[in-house]
């Protein structure tokens, strides 16, 4: 695994399996008991693609004369261990240990307090020291016959009893191309390929919308429409939905869908959008058409090389769940080493009425009213939903070390089921009301991951995504997110206090509009709740290249300010996003110590609702193509602080700050920052007077500042050290530790800080 970062604790124990193996090996075949290094009983069971669930899994190789050996599921191992307990075998700590393999499950494996024991004994699900074992959602898909030229063909069986449906499917472990028209663009798969919306048509069902389109490409004549699914980013590309087509009319280039958009959004013109699931449309290698009626699968191979175990369809959504109950939590579970892959992607069958919701399930790892549980040092790879999901109450538990990448969904989410939260600022009651319907999570901690490529399918996400939850202290630290089809960090719909610190996060928000590298939006504090009256900290992060991408031609008015264009001028990117965006929200944060280059709003921003007492401090910000700092607050916001910051921009249509009228009552403190354009042009103020840096001190503000060059070490170069003569210290900047930011050797780290 490509981890950098690798928890002390799971290395110890790791050792410690290692070095008690030798003593598992020779034990009693009816007793899985040996003791650790401090004396302790502890049970080991081993589970390898060579076992038998019939065997006690007492060792981890078969015996010579086949009579033991190690069991063939971690189910079966969950059922040896629950037999010895009902024989009333002491409940000691037990390891499970998983040995090199693919283990196919139809189903996920489902931890509870029958596992644990009365006394919540710990118990340990990781592969065997230096195996690196694959927990595997899909099966493989036998039997393919020529269909024609390079295409094949295969019948698929009935999965209890049903159709086998699914929207992905895999060849050697890599995601396949539904048949799709416009056909995927790799040279630039991101901006090409699109066709889009040319007019709406008023004519047809309701609940059926029309419409015209256009493209590069023209469509082939479909025999099955009904089988195809639209992609497409509706309204102001906000979110992707994937809507049944129900009819083509390619004479007058119209298509008519089964539904309307989800979450009471529109399609709009100029809107991009692909059809996929098109047996016509199956022309090149790589791709794949599920004709589900027919329960035929078609694929063009990539490669000549093509037995049936290469090929794999997934068939369960969810691989291991730990859940306790109300008044008796699961604890002490952890889940290490091992490879999660290939699940049912759960979207978009199941979603919430909110668009800012995850699925509803589907996580690779559900946690569930567990309390110091651990998962460790574990890959996720090729995820149909989230990777981790901690639903519901949860207390001390920890995400660490572990590498989520091209996953559907979020790459690790701390959600609930639980309603939108309110517009309203200022109605307590409105807030205990709310807040009473969501679960509390408590000193939950999401550190050392490494979390990239994330909203493959579900394209509205965060690498880091909180939903609908009470949040006491969430401790979100050293992780590094990149390559995110939306936000780096999302928190939704909540209360209570969040601590984000010394994560790295880059390139975010490819392809959805109006977002952020950390975003919250309707988030608030509540005030006569001791756990959740404290506001949240943002400190020490570095967050760049936030791009964002729409495709509308309402336009927004100014269009993204400072957006370019892709796709002939039909796709903006970047558009619409800011670094770190507080949207409908914001009561009592610190947002300290990070640096944000590269967005195209501004690095921070306040622009909806009325943000009270933020304090934007000791920040570097680098670059915005719009404006370097957004301060549209709502004309109610008070108390908020904007001083001790660095910025530094090189374009010349760039301004410096936005603001509203309202801004002398909004802000009351904007001084001692240093603001520098390194292309030579005048400092402008986008919203305020005439517009220039003399007009905006009139106003009160940054009587003590400079515009200065702050002199970093190596600013073309990307180095925005300060050198020791930097007059930003004269005005009581501190260094930002760049050294701490992002993976840790966990040696180097301190949750506490």
């Amino acid at each position: 695994m490509n981890i950098l970062a690798r928890s002390h604790v799971s290395i110890v124990i790791l050792s410690l399996l290692a070095a008690t193996a030798e003593e598992a090996l020779g034990a009693d075949p009816d007793s899985a008991a040996a003791t650790d290094s401090e004396g302790q009983a502890h049970d080991y069971f081993y589970v390898s693609t060579e076992g038998n669930d019939d065997w006690s899994g007492s060792l981890p190789g078969p015996a010579v004369d086949g009579s033991d050996g190690p069991l063939a599921t971690l189910a079966g191992a969950q059922q040896e261990i629950r037999r010895r307990v009902s024989q009333g075998e002491p409940e000691n700590p037990v390891t499970i240990m998983v040995l090199d393999g693919t283990y196919r499950m139809s189903r996920p494996l489902v931890l509870d307090r029958r596992d644990t024991g009365s006394g919540g004994r710990s118990f340990t699900i990781t592969a065997y020291p230096g195996h690196q074992p694959v927990l595997n959602g899909s099966l493989p898909v036998a039997g393919w016959q020529p269909y024609q030229e390079k295409i094949l063909q295969c019948d698929l069986p009935r999965l209890n009893d049903e159709p086998w449906n699914f929207r992905q499917l895999f060849f050697q472990g890599n995601r396949q191309i539904r048949a799709r028209w416009p056909n995927r663009d790799p040279d630039d798969p991101l901006y090409g390929g699109w066709a889009f919306v040319e007019t709406m048509i008023s004519e047809g069902e309701p609940g059926r919308p029309q419409f015209r389109f256009t493209s590069d490409s023209a469509p082939q004549e479909w025999a099955k429409p009904v089988s195809a699914e639209v992609q497409v980013f509706p309204w102001y590309c906000w979110v992707n939905d994937l809507i049944p087509l129900q009819q083509v009319n390619l004479n007058q280039q119209a298509l008519t869908l089964g539904r309307n958009v989800r979450f009471g959004m529109s399609l709009m013109p100029g809107n991009r959008f692909y059809v996929e699931n098109v047996l016509e449309e199956l022309d090149q290698p790589g791709e794949w058409c599920l004709d589900s009626e027919a329960s035929t699968l078609y694929f063009w191979p990539p490669t000549e090389d093509m037995a049936d175990e290469l090929v794999s369809a997934p068939m369960t959504d969810s691989l291991i769940e730990l859940r306790g109950t109300p008044g008796q939590p699961l604890r002490n579970v952890t889940i290490s080493g091992l490879t999660f892959a290939e699940t049912v992607s759960p979207f978009p069958d199941h979603m919430h009425d909110s668009h800012h919701s995850p699925t509803l399930r589907g996580a690779a790892v559900t946690l569930e009213e567990c309390e110091h549980c651990r998962i460790d040092d574990n890959l996720f790879r090729n995820i149909g939903g989230d990777a981790i999901r901690l639903h519901g109450p949860n207390r001390h538990n920890r995400i660490a070390g572990n590498e989520i990448s091209h996953v559907g969904g979020s790459g690790v989410s701390l959600a609930s089921h639980g309603p939108m939260n309110t517009h309203v600022w200022n109605d307590k009651a409105e807030f205990r009301r709310l807040s009473a319907q969501y679960p509390r999570l408590v000193s939950n901690v999401i550190t050392n991951n490494h979390i990239h490529h994330c909203g493959v399918i579900k394209k509205n996400c965060g690498g880091v995504q909180l939903f609908a939850i009470n949040s006491v202290d969430t401790l979100i630290s050293h992780n590094l997110i990149h390559d995110m089809s939306d936000k780096g960090m999302i928190m939704q719909d909540g209360f209570g206090r969040f601590i984000v610190e010394y994560n790295e996060m880059y390139r975010l928000g490819l392809e959805i509009a109006d977002t952020g590298g950390l975003m919250t939006n309707r988030w608030f504090v509540l005030e006569d709740d001791p756990d959740l009256a404290h506001g949240n900290i943002v400190r020490y992060n570095l967050i760049r290249d936030c791009i964002g991408c729409g495709a509308y031609t309402e336009q927004r008015n100014p269009k993204g300010e400072g957006d370019r264009i892709q796709a002939n001028g039909r796709i903006w990117a970047p558009y619409y996003t800011w670094g770190i965006y507080f949207d409908n929200s914001g009561r009592d944060i610190t947002v300290y110590g990070n640096i944000v280059i590269s967005t195209v709003l501004g690095a921070v921003s306040m622009p909806v609702g009325e943000p009270q007492n933020i304090r934007i401090e000791n920040n570097i910000f680098i670059g915005s193509s719009g404006n370097q700092v957004d301060l549209r607050t709502g004309s109610g916001a008070r108390g908020n602080r904007f001083q001790r910051n660095i910025i530094y921009y090189t374009d010349p249509d760039a301004m410096l700050l936005a603001a509203r009228a309202s801004v002398k009552q909004t802000l009351a403190v904007c001084d001692h920052n240093i603001y520098f354009h390194a292309a030579g042009g005048p400092l402008q103020i986008r919203g305020i007077g005439d517009g220039t840096f003399a007009e905006w001190k009139k106003l009160g503000f940054d009587e003590h500042s400079l515009v200065t060059d702050p002199l970093f070490v190596d600013a073309s170069g990307g180095d925005y050290r300060l050198r020791p003569d930097s007059p930003a210290y004269g005005l009581g900047f501190r260094p930002i530790p760049l050294e701490r930011i992002g993976l840790q050797d966990q040696t180097g780290t301190n949750d506490d800080d």
